[in-house]
């Protein structure tokens, strides 16, 4: 499940801002000169606007503001607020103040709340204060704050849910990609992954079935050794020490039976392709969360009448005969907007929005002004956030069409030139960035559910591989431990009869039989020693440090002094784990046996072999029990022996002249 050249976003670093932002801000800067051209100013200052507002959309277009320092970001801004306050104070025009409109969505894409906020409150205050200076008439000013007050909320409201979305969207796009480069790791490395899983679980069975099997088979040892030494001694207790062995060696057939059975019925079935899949539940999150949507549902309304009753206030004296008519469309107007917000019939929403149209333009005949055709905004609002596509164009034909009958039917002269690109620049400045919105919504529930796939079906893929990997492990063991050491646990207790049956007949060849009998258990032995040898294969490269782990220092004595002389990165894995085994034995029979103080270990390579040699200063004689005994039981040495043998090396263990113990291990570093 790749991800598609459409389906992977433009990192947000190459673009100066996000799409809505910057085309809200584009469209205002490039406004504001064309307004201004028809109130009859001087050419020298619709230039000098022209030039400000060309330096600023330079500014905007290439200015990589996201990635300048926070006081770098400070200081952009504070430049644009003064080209534009230059630019307001030489040709004042009403657009202007959505060039200021566009200075605070900048700061809301580069600052935090804690930032923007108060820059957002000084850019009122110089806009405020500008206009004041210029036009010099306090009723003129108020008009002009009532007017822009629910546009300019409506557009901040609307950029803060686009730039949230945004955020948002780019994040879990990043966090797909990097989930998207987890899974063709894992895909691409299943193989190592399924050997790691089959070593651990070798270790693990070594740890336990292999080690149970050890303990039977090291309890049929002994009695072997024991039966022969008592039949050396007393020919006539010869039958009853084959007997007890044989009962050695039937337990430890018991035992082996048992391991083989724990192996086999220890499979589990691999998980079913797409359980985990069809888990995955899509997201229902909308565009507006529902307590701020709750919020938005109650405040808008409200806040829209307030300021439309109160400009048209302003405009022209509101009589008892007036103000009647107007109060009862302004409480259908919010009860329409209330009513169509908590419901979720598609028709019902058209129809509610429909109503919210008519009622404006009603209000707008009542007051002959302009005032009430922001109430549009709340039309505008909804559609953006709650119908699709084809139904936003319909409903927007209907407006325009309301539009034009309003403008046919009452002074056409009010509409002006200016009064429609107002219009146009508000309506992109709320709807464009609703609408991207919902497009980055979208978006990133799609990424999300891809998420969630890549999610569900790389732990999917890990559990079947992780499953098939510790079966497998678990057959294989199984089968090495059934067809070599089942054989010959088999061929043992044949001999065992045989050497009960003619022990009272012939005790010589009953002797011979218990002779063999210990050679079956030799080999046997190395069976379960080539089946832990596979549980912990060790590499050349692994060596030196395997070595040094084994060689730290511990809490209590021997010292431990490691010498490494040659390569050991290229010995094959048989000889170094042979090499780890070695140092490792010596360490051991060093620290539970000889009392030593001081462990010399020394590997040299060189002239095609591999030397191990670890010699302590413990007592003489007090070296290694097995070693000693020979073969009755401790089967640390012997175990090695059968090792180096089997690489056609040598070893040899001893207490030295002047005191300690040594042993030696040599073997060739050519594969055999």
């Amino acid at each position: 499940m790749k991800l598609s050249a459409q389906q992977r976003i433009i990192p947000s670093g190459l673009l100066p801002y996000p799409f809505a932002v910057q085309i809200v801000v584009t469209l205002a800067l490039l406004g504001a000169p064309l307004s201004a051209m028809g109130q009859g100013l001087a050419p020298w200052r619709l230039a000098t606007l022209a030039a400000l507002c060309g330096l600023c959309l330079l500014a905007v277009t290439f200015v990589p503001a996201r990635r300048l320092p926070l006081w770098g970001q400070i200081l952009y801004l504070l430049g644009q607020v003064g080209l534009t306050a230059l630019a307001q104070a030489l040709a004042p025009t009403p657009l202007l103040a959505y060039v200021y409109l566009a200075l605070v969505l900048q700061a809301i894409t580069l600052f935090r709340p804690w930032l923007w906020i108060p820059f957002a409150v000084a850019v009122y205050a110089v806009w405020s204060g500008v206009l004041l200076a210029v036009t010099a008439n306090v009723v003129e000013w108020l008009q002009s704050n009532l007017a822009l007050a629910f546009p300019i909320t409506c557009a901040i409201i609307a950029a803060i849910f686009y730039l949230r979305q945004q955020r948002r969207s780019e994040q879990v796009q990043q966090v797909l990609q990097q989930v998207q480069q987890r899974y063709d790791t894992l895909t691409s490395g299943l193989r190592e992954f399924q050997q790691r899983v089959m070593l651990e679980e070798r270790h693990r069975l070594a740890q336990t079935i292999v080690e149970d099997v050890q303990v039977a088979l090291s309890r049929t040892e002994q009695s072997v050794t024991a039966a022969l030494s008592q039949a050396q001694s007393n020919m006539s207790r010869l039958q009853l020490a084959v007997s007890q062995t044989r009962d050695a060696a039937a337990h430890a057939v018991d035992r082996l039976r048992g391991a083989v059975a724990t192996l086999r019925q220890g499979e589990v079935a691999a998980p079913a392709p797409g359980a985990r899949l069809a888990a995955v539940a899509a997201s229902e999150e909308t565009l507006i969360a529902r307590m701020p949507g709750i919020v938005l549902t109650w405040v808008m309304p409200a806040v829209f009448l307030g300021l439309m009753l109160g400009l048209a206030a302003l405009e022209q004296p509101l009589g008892v005969e007036l103000l009647a008519p107007l109060l009862g469309c302004s409480g259908l107007l919010a009860l329409a907007y209330v009513c169509t917000q908590y419901t979720r019939r598609p028709w019902l929403i058209q129809a509610g929005l429909l109503g919210q149209t008519f009622a404006v333009l009603v209000l707008v005949l009542l007051t002959h002004t302009l005032a009430p055709i922001l109430g549009l905004l709340l039309v505008l609002w909804q559609l953006a956030v709650r119908l699709p596509l084809q139904q936003i164009v319909l409903q927007l034909g209907a407006i325009l069409a309301g539009l034009a009958w309003l403008a046919i039917q009452w002074r056409p002269e009010v509409l002006s030139y200016e009064a429609l690109l107002i219009g146009v620049v508000t309506a992109v400045a709320v709807g464009g960035p609703l609408l991207m919105a919902r497009r980055q919504l979208e978006r990133r529930k799609q990424a999300e559910w891809r998420l969630a796939l890549l999610s569900a079906e790389i732990e999917q893929q890990t559990e079947e591989v992780r499953t098939l990997a510790v079966a497998a492990e678990r057959s294989r063991l199984a089968r090495e431990v059934h067809d070599d050491l089942g054989s010959r646990l088999v061929l043992l207790n044949l001999q065992l009869q045989l050497a009960e049956d003619l022990a009272e007949a012939d005790a010589e060849a009953a002797l011979e039989q218990l002779r063999e009998s210990r050679e079956q258990l030799r080999l046997a032995w190395r069976s379960v020693l080539a089946v832990a040898d596979a549980e912990l294969p060790l590499r050349g490269a692994e060596l030196r440090r395997a070595l040094s782990e084994l060689a730290a220092p511990g809490l209590a004595p021997p010292t431990v002094a490691l010498t490494i002389e040659g390569e050991l990165d290229e010995l094959p894995d048989p000889v170094a784990c042979t090499v780890f085994r070695a140092v490792q034995e010596g360490l051991t029979n060093a620290r539970k046996h000889s009392h030593a103080t001081l462990v010399d270990a020394r590997v040299v390579v060189r002239g095609g072999y591999v030397t191990v040699t670890v010699t302590n200063d413990g007592l003489a004689g007090a070296g290694p029990a097995g070693e000693r005994r020979g073969a009755t039981g401790s089967f640390g040495l012997v175990g090695l022996r059968e090792r180096a043998e089997v690489l056609n090396g040598g070893m040899e263990a001893g207490p030295l002249p002047h005191g300690g113990w040594r042993l030696r291990v040599v073997l060739p570093t050519e594969d055999s």
